[in-house]
């Protein structure tokens, strides 16, 4: 698995949702984002939904993905898939990922990493943003 060539990522985008048309295999992504609103902490998203596509890749490749908390270098929560292959470089494979809720410790920025045969080939970052506190009646 180790010498598989590293793939060239053509997108990764954080969204609410990715849905699957079950005929097409075509991906929806519902609500994409760069920043969450909370307020309170710690905060729980019921769902995330990530989509990343790539190219140039051939062989067998374990996939992981990392979600960390960037201020501190904390680990939030890791995701592995079942190893695939990919047998021509020039094939396009998209994905499209859905983690049930995720439980943010504070605010600041975060980061998803995306690692193949535990090489990092992909990095997206996003603010969770904390909402200022109503003000008293």
């Amino acid at each position: 698995m180790t010498d598989s060539p590293n793939p060239s990522i053509q997108a990764f985008l954080v969204c609410d949702s990715v849905i699957e048309d079950s005929l097409t295999k075509k991906k929806s992504l519902i609500g994409i984002f760069t920043h969450l609103q909370a307020a309170t902490f710690p905060f729980q998203h019921h769902q995330l939904g990530l989509y990343f596509c790539l190219t140039d890749a051939e062989g067998t490749y374990h996939l992981e993905i990392d979600l960390v908390y960037v201020n501190t270098d904390q680990l939030v929560c890791r995701a592995s898939l079942p190893d695939f292959a990919i047998h021509d470089r020039l094939q396009i494979a998209d994905f499209g990922i859905n983690i049930p809720a995720l439980l943010f410790p504070a605010p600041g920025r975060y980061e998803f990493r995306l690692r193949m045969n535990s090489r990092v080939i992909a990095q997206k970052d996003f603010h969770v943003i904390q909402l200022p506190a109503p003000p008293a009646a």
